[in-house]
């Protein structure tokens, strides 16, 4: 590596080095207790997943630049050079972390390892070396921004075939789904895939919200890549777009990561307050509910339910009761997962990876505590908030033969409502 790339990665430690960073640089006692809270440690044994060791690794190249001893003295203070080895270390143990922040919760000095892993993924980035599918996804995002018209006949023929199928399960023929309503209430911002949209549009007309969808999805593959920059612009397309139709809310579907973004990442992004109130769309659907909204019915969903915290909702995000209170609402056979909330396992799903098929070998081995989870409790119904989420637990329900019904959380909502579309489907 010569001098000019040397400069380059250790500078992008140079600009992000705050008191925080260098707070969890210097602090880790080696206690090793995160190793027992790292879902990929206790389901692979593999120590490159160990959460101490992640961070390890960027502890290594500041203590080579960034100390004195670690400059004159590299060996005895284990100091390192940002070489090709460590580089690659560095790529398997950033790209392959989910986020999930179960290792903070339990560390004595709360060290944010996911955190410190952003800083590898800028390393890496800068190098050259950033995740090829993950920067494509993203690529692809900022692009449709950028030819918003290219995509608009197709999304608009979407959305009327969406229509069509709120009027049947509502009954209401003049049901909609609005676009480019302004002066609406909310923005609902989905995720690509009819299967976001349907559920919360008979919800938001049965609660005569008034609301418009959003033309762009709610998914951020810059904030996996970690490229705060393209995860900026990728946001900003909806907010510029909750501007100009002046809004009062913006509602993200049942994406973790998407509501982190937009409530807690870009206002510090852009530099600039958010003009609008950010919700989940369960914190909505809980509010209906409670205000007597919308009716559900707790007959109509059979079997022992249960509920997954997902990571960024949950433990990153708040948001333990309403999901909670809104299951409770359409049944009876409630059970929780146990540990849950803020001690929930990740299911290994998270951060992107189940995009990169390179750590699938490593993605199903660290499900193993979500799966001795689900199995301890006894349910068939599964009522998971979160598109990553849904997709490992499916592939864990297949492989490990745990007969799980796999819902999302608006799905049993709509599913329990007294409407003429379930009745004539259930005939």
């Amino acid at each position: 590596m010569d001098s000019q790339q040397l400069t380059t990665l250790t500078g992008v430690i140079d600009k992000k080095m705050n008191r925080q960073l260098k707070q969890y640089m210097d602090i880790c006692a080696r206690c090793a207790i995160c190793k027992d809270a790292c879902h990929q440690y206790v389901g692979t044994g593999d120590f490159k997943y160990l959460p101490a060791r992640r961070a390890e690794l960027i502890r290594q190249i500041y203590k080579k630049y960034f100390t004195k001893a670690g400059e004159f003295v590299p060996a005895l203070y284990e100091a390192r050079d940002p070489d090709e080895n460590l580089l690659e270390e560095l790529y398997d143990s950033a790209y392959a972390c989910t986020g999930c922040r179960r290792c903070m919760y339990y560390c004595p000095f709360s060290i944010d390892t996911a955190w410190i892993l952003s800083v590898a993924k800028a390393i890496l980035i800068a190098a050259g070396m950033g995740n090829e599918m993950l920067g494509q996804l993203a690529d692809a995002a900022i692009f449709k921004g950028d030819n918003a018209e290219m995509f608009h006949d197709v999304m608009i023929s979407g959305f009327e075939d969406i229509q069509e199928e709120v009027r049947q399960i509502t009954g209401n023929p003049q049901a909609e789904v609005p676009v480019n309503k302004q002066g609406a209430d909310i923005l609902y911002v989905a995720l690509a895939g009819a299967h976001s949209i349907r559920p919360a549009a008979v919800i938001f007309e049965e609660a005569g919200e008034s609301w418009t969808i959003s033309m762009f999805e709610a998914a951020n593959y810059g904030f996996f890549y970690g490229d705060a920059e393209k995860a900026r612009l990728i946001t900003k397309r909806y907010i510029d777009e909750a501007v100009r139709l002046g809004v009062k809310e913006i509602v993200v579907p049942e994406c973790g990561h998407a509501y982190r973004v937009a409530e807690y990442f870009y206002e510090a992004w852009s530099k600039e307050p958010m003009p609008f109130k950010v919700s989940h769309i369960l914190e909505k659907v809980d509010e209906y509910i409670k205000a007597g909204r919308i009716t559900v019915d707790k007959g109509r969903i059979e079997g022992k339910v249960t509920y997954h915290d997902p990571c960024q909702i949950g433990r990153n995000g708040g948001l333990f009761e309403q999901p909670r209170d809104i299951v409770k609402a359409v049944t009876d056979d409630f059970v929780d997962l146990a540990p849950n909330r803020e001690k929930q396992w990740c299911c290994g799903g998270g951060g992107g990876i189940v995009a990169m098929e390179e750590f699938k070998k490593t993605r199903l081995a660290s499900g193993i505590k979500k799966v001795e989870q689900l199995k301890a409790s006894g349910a068939s119904v599964l009522a998971c908030p979160c598109e990553n989420c849904r997709l490992q637990i499916e592939e864990l329900n297949e492989i490990h033969e745990l007969g799980l019904e796999i819902w999302q959380v608006i799905d049993l909502v709509v599913a329990a409502m007294p409407l003429p579309g379930n009745e004539s489907a259930s005939e």
